[in-house]
């Protein structure tokens, strides 16, 4: 490792910032590696603690780097960063952020609506539907548990790959995904979760719920997300 530049005009906090981001990039430093700490760093790059603390600080901030209390600061682990306020699957999410989507199936099959499908779906109570359950991977890391439900005249999903796109193979078969309404919450993982997700029974995760509709307002599916924040970020923009 070399020394900072300290005859340049770039503040030596900002610097570090970059060597750390680098070592990153760089694969020096991988996902839930330890960093040295303030001392090791102040000594390496010959630089003032101070210094070092304002430019992990920082890297906290922006999520690139996460402290964990009385054990020391570690890589953040990497996120699927995803903009909600436009209408976007989670493979388009993917690819978007140059990454690889992939889906584990669980199970398909055919089940009765609950008052709530119907609701939804606008189908009669008790009518059957087409389950999906699916864990949903990015870069081959499990991401979410999710859990769609098609009325009747989607069974033709039955008979294709699931482990793929399915907004895919609605396209080709003349639906066509517009936009849906999004409701968020928490709740804490129980078996299931832990089981496919890989992650602490109760830890805190991210609850969604959808309803999408295809561009002539027909509701298509509705959809039960459960996700692992450490592996996801949403982004809303709010307009005055």
């Amino acid at each position: 490792m070399g020394k900072l530049n300290k005859e340049s005009s770039v503040p030596l906090y900002q610097q570090l910032m970059e060597v750390i981001q680098n070592q990153i990039l760089n694969g020096e430093l991988k996902e839930n590696d330890r960093i040295p700490t303030e001392i090791e760093l102040s000594r390496e790059y010959d630089v003032s603690r101070i210094t070092v603390r304002k430019a992990v600080e920082l890297l906290v901030e922006e999520e690139i780097l996460v402290k964990r209390q009385g054990i020391g600061t570690f890589v953040s682990q990497k996120k699927l960063c995803r903009n909600i306020n436009g209408f976007m699957g989670f493979t388009q999410s993917c690819l978007a952020e140059g990454n690889t989507a992939g889906a584990q199936l669980v199970s398909a099959e055919l089940a009765e609506a609950t008052m709530v499908d119907a609701e939804e779906l606008k189908i009669q109570e008790h009518e059957k539907i087409i389950k999906i359950v699916r864990v949903r991977t990015c870069d081959g890391i499990p991401v979410m548990l999710e859990e769609n439900h098609f009325p009747a005249r989607f069974a033709y999903l039955l008979g294709h790959d699931l482990t793929g796109s399915i907004y895919q193979i609605l396209a080709e078969n003349g639906t066509i995904m517009d936009n849906g309404i999004k409701r968020i919450g928490i709740c804490q993982a129980n078996e299931i979760e832990h089981k496919h997700l890989g992650v602490d029974l109760d830890k805190p995760l991210l609850y969604v719920k959808d309803v999408s509709y295809d561009r002539e307002g027909n509701p298509v599916h509705n959809c039960k997300s459960v996700i692992n924040p450490d592996r996801y970020k949403m982004t809303v923009m709010v307009n005055a």
